[in-house]
């Protein structure tokens, strides 16, 4: 960013966050935040106050607080969408429900039905209502639905709750992309989405371990009972009480609700402007019109139906441990987060390094994962025929499924999210919502076959599927940073 001549009130960046850009407290988030800590020149606020005698907020500490909220809430999510793959064995186990593997695998493709309509809903309703308080709502009816899920027996009361639980959860993400893009300046979107995408990982990581842990020493259903507990007291402290030490006080659609200058928005392709309101903007039906029109948001709606349904992967590693290794639920549980760990800190480096990569930097780097995370998922498919030991066996195993979660999450989170915010504008949470609702359409389709697949033919062909299907991700993946690249190039 080019240096600026600004009326100076209060430190500057360097002055007050030096300790914290050394190591201290919030130098985690501290990368993403640096370029946006200005100084906010001499205005009067939406309420009224007139800042040259009364200091503005500060915009990095509003920011810090939006990131905040919408990390702790959508681990609050993510921890109610693991308790359904973590309890599965014993689920499948339990004499009086009658599971089977395929019975599960319709259950999870009932909820991808679920993010699916929620997806096609959500984008819309977060242009309408904005992003806190979609988010808000998303987290309250997650909740709820979780908990109710654990209280039931009849497979159909199974099916409902996870089609509402997903349904809702669906929300989080346009919500979010909404509320980043009304924070934090287009440079910045890649950082900030990386940062809030291990948010997801991070909760799987500590979910998977709780709850396996939990499971060695309670029944399934407590697991639900206790998920739905967490969700609600994050609700509180997000969303709750009004007092100035809630959470819900800073948690604002914009800056410009706490008397502050909206981000700089700036054109992101040669053949892109930003003046006003394009027309393509102005209804719904001229928004996805334009967005059909696009080759880029094809390539990356292929792309996302093939990555997503790689991600779906996580849900059947449990029960993946359990009945290839002998371990108990409990156990296998804590070996599933190594999916998550591996996402974890791939999605936080390439958060970071996804804005400081040219074009062609992102279609080298991306595209050399998706090419580990295909070979990481050869190896899980031949390892019975390795003949090792089964305590060997079982370690490469967690190697190669922590190998996969690394190489295909910043992939499947981070283009895809940046995408959307820049070239669906004020459209952002439609774009977003579209996107997605065509993984989560694959994924409905895939989870009935996968479980049945694991019912029939056992594990080898579940694999093979995988294995067919990280190669067509990285092929589209790929061709759409290629499309990407060409649309930044001025000479196009």
């Amino acid at each position: 960013m080019p240096p600026r001549d600004r009326a100076k009130i209060g430190p500057t960046w360097g002055e007050s966050t030096r300790w914290g850009a050394r190591g201290g407290p919030g130098s985690a988030l501290c990368p993403l935040l640096d370029d946006n800590a200005r100084e906010i020149t001499t205005i009067r606020s939406c309420y009224g106050r007139n800042l040259m005698t009364e200091p503005a907020p500060n915009r990095l500490r509003l920011q810090l607080t939006t990131v905040l909220c919408m990390y702790g809430g959508y681990a609050g999510l993510v921890l109610c969408q693991t308790t359904v793959s973590i309890a599965s064995p014993e689920m499948i186990a339990d004499p009086a429900l009658g599971l089977d593997e395929a019975g599960f695998g319709a259950l999870l493709g009932w909820g991808a039905a679920g993010a699916l309509a929620g997806k096609l809903l959500n984008g819309a309703i977060a242009d309408a209502l904005g992003g806190r308080r979609l988010f808000l709502i998303a987290m309250s009816l997650m909740g709820v639905a979780t908990v109710v899920f654990g209280a039931s027996s009849a497979h159909s009361l199974f099916i409902l709750m996870n089609f509402l639980a997903q349904l809702t959860k669906a929300g989080a993400w346009p919500a979010m992309a909404k509320l980043i893009g009304a924070w934090f300046d287009p440079g910045r979107h890649g950082r900030v989405w990386g940062v809030i995408s291990t948010s997801s990982r991070a909760s799987s990581v500590v979910s998977s371990f709780l709850l396996g842990a939990l499971l060695l020493v309670l029944p399934w259903r407590w697991l639900f009972y206790l998920s739905g507990l967490v969700s609600a007291v994050i609700v509180a402290l997000v969303g709750g009480g009004g007092g100035p030490a809630v959470l819900f006080v800073f948690l604002k659609d914009s800056p410009t609700e706490r008397g502050l200058a909206s981000p700089k928005q700036e054109p992101q392709q040669a053949n892109e402007t930003r003046l006003g309101l394009l027309t393509w903007e102005e209804t719904l039906r001229a928004a996805l019109n334009h967005f059909a029109k696009s080759r880029r948001v094809r390539l990356i709606c292929l792309a996302m139906m093939a990555m997503t349904v790689q991600m779906e992967f996580i849900s059947f590693l449990p029960l993946y441990f359990v009945q290839n290794f002998g371990i108990e639920s409990g156990a296998a549980g804590m070996a599933s987060a190594a999916f998550p760990a591996g996402s974890f800190i791939s999605v936080l480096a390439g958060g970071v390094l996804y804005d400081r990569l040219t074009p062609s930097g992102r279609i080298r780097g991306l595209g050399g994962l998706l090419a580990l995370g295909l070979a990481s998922i050869v190896l899980i498919r031949f390892l019975p025929e390795l003949e090792m030991s089964a305590s060997a066996a079982l370690g490469v195993a967690v190697a190669a499924t922590f190998l996969f979660g690394l190489a295909i999450s910043p992939a499947y989170y981070i283009p895809m999210s940046v995408f959307s915010i820049r070239f669906g504008r004020t459209r952002s949470g439609v774009l977003i919502g579209l996107i997605d609702a065509f993984g989560y359409g694959a994924t409905m389709i895939f989870a009935p076959l996968a479980g049945a697949l694991i019912r029939d033919q056992g594990w080898s062909a579940l694999i093979t599927m995988f294995v067919i299907v990280s190669v067509i991700a990285f092929a589209l993946a790929t061709a759409f940073l290629i499309a990407e690249h060409q649309a930044s190039d001025p000479h196009r």
